[in-house]
């Protein structure tokens, strides 16, 4: 996998401790010792205010706020000394000073440490509480800031967009399917900033390719709703998109919308007749619908007998 993060050892006798640009964001982290590697993260005699990520994903425990109001967002290159329990499936770098860039990891919590990343501001310290009770430390000392959309030309965004879809595919074949679709999410945001209205041919493809990839990332997640939605718009762009097409029938199954996945099964009979995939779940969905409405009908005659 190619390196998320790039440890940096340890810092010199307060100096940056990577060589970090003038330009980062907050103050650089002091030297460690040998003796102490892993900060302290517990502050004692100091208010710990609690935050809960609007999406429930994490609680954030402030235990030293910062001193400053800028905080990083994807792409910014971070200096952060993070702590875990052995075994936590992080692909950053722990118990050391490293820097990060945001959005650049792919294992399990790395996502949520940038989510936390992106609430805090140099100096912070705080604790990450991670799913199923596990807690990080964190503290981030300082980050250079990445350019913003606007600041790209179409031709970076592409290019940016066809970097994250190449390495959400290579994720997602190697089962990491949370990762993925942080990967195809990203590259999705940057293909509808960078796109001409309307979009040219390629573009279009791209982007439909996106919207399906998605899907299928969500449809194991257990998220038929978004996994729908997306082959939606990818249809919207290209409604000859067979694998579109047979997600948001797998997608409406899910969801027990019997007849809207009959709809898109049948359809992509009509387009590919040999589609042996799509006959099989076409009569599972029959043999669903037939089973309910004999519950259906055994209730009425019972009402009404």
């Amino acid at each position: 996998m190619e390196a998320a993060a790039v440890a940096n050892g340890k810092a010199e006798g307060g100096g940056a401790a990577n060589g970090m640009s003038g330009a980062s964001r907050g103050a650089e982290p002091r030297g460690a010792g040998p003796e102490d590697q892993r900060e302290n993260l517990e502050v004692p005699n100091q208010p710990a205010d609690t935050w809960v990520a609007p999406d429930g994903a994490f609680t954030k425990r402030i235990l030293r706020p910062g001193a400053e109001l800028d905080k990083p967002t994807l792409g910014a290159l971070c200096q952060v000394f993070l702590e875990a329990p052995p075994g936590a499936p992080l692909g950053y770098p722990t118990d050391c000073w490293a820097q990060l860039q945001l959005g650049e990891g792919d294992a399990a919590w790395d996502g949520l440490v940038d989510a936390c990343l992106e609430t805090m501001v140099p100096g912070e310290r705080a604790e990450l509480w991670a799913p199923g009770g596990a807690v990080l430390g964190l503290h981030l000392a300082s980050f250079a800031p990445a350019p913003e959309p606007w600041q790209l030309d179409p031709a970076e965004k592409w290019a940016l967009a066809l970097r994250h879809k190449e390495r959400g595919s290579e994720r997602y074949r190697a089962g990491e399917v949370g990762a993925a679709a942080r990967r195809y999410a990203r590259a999705l945001q940057l293909a509808i900033a960078a796109g001409p209205a309307p979009p040219d041919p390629e573009h279009t493809r791209l982007r439909a390719d996106l919207h399906a990839n998605l899907a299928a990332c969500q449809l194991r997640l257990a998220q038929p709703a978004h996994a729908a939605r997306n082959c939606t718009k990818a249809l919207a762009l290209r409604p000859q998109h067979a694998k579109a097409r047979y997600r948001r029938g797998l997608a409406r199954a899910a969801m027990n919308d019997l007849e809207g996945a009959a709809e898109d099964f049948r359809g992509l009979l009509a387009a590919e007749p040999g589609n042996t995939a799509a006959r099989r779940e076409l009569d599972r969905v029959g043999q669903r619908a037939r089973e309910r409405d004999a519950r259906l009908a055994r209730a009425m005659s019972k009402l009404f007998s």
